[in-house]
């Protein structure tokens, strides 16, 4: 009796299950999030499939942030929770509510001109806190027709706060 041993490559196999794509239905139906890579969204039968118009790329990344409304979806993609935490305070949340949050706006005041560098610094000696700051948020948020959109955050491809479907 002969046996055949196939060798696979499980790191490939991985990475080709990576989340690189998140939709909504349309402009109308927009309150659920759909992520998945383009396999899984490729190989949904034809009555399933979602329209290319809400279909963004998702950039890899340990740490990835999708947010959407009923424009359709975008995302940020990190490799560090530093950096995570950094770009998404910077570029989505803003710094004014955590730096009332974490009551430093008198060092924030002394600091003048160079208060980013006291508020980034303020960041990295309590990155733990403001992740999980930054969790609470995304777990409060929810996608509407206004300014306000639904945000889900993915750690190595698992979702850790908000919600989304996986295809």
């Amino acid at each position: 009796m002969e046996v055949e041993i196939k060798m696979v490559n499980i790191l490939q196999e991985v990475k080709m299950k990576k989340i690189n794509k998140a939709t909504i239905h349309n402009h109308f139906d927009y309150e659920d999030l759909y992520i998945g890579n383009t396999s899984d969204f490729e190989n949904l039968p034809e009555d399933e499939k979602f329209s290319d118009e809400y279909m963004i790329d998702v950039d890899p990344g340990m740490y990835q942030m999708i947010y959407w409304n009923d424009e359709g979806p975008d995302s940020v993609s990190c490799n560090s929770k530093k950096e995570y935490i950094i770009e998404s305070i910077t570029n989505f949340w803003g710094e004014d509510q955590f730096i009332q949050k974490f009551q430093i706006e008198d060092k924030i005041d002394e600091a003048g001109d160079k208060w980013e560098s006291v508020f980034n610094k303020h960041v990295e000696d309590n990155l733990d806190m403001y992740f999980e700051e930054l969790k609470k948020c995304i777990n409060d948020s929810y996608p509407d027709k206004d300014s306000s959109h639904g945000i889900v955050l993915l750690e190595n491809d698992k979702i850790i706060a908000g919600e989304a479907n996986k295809i």
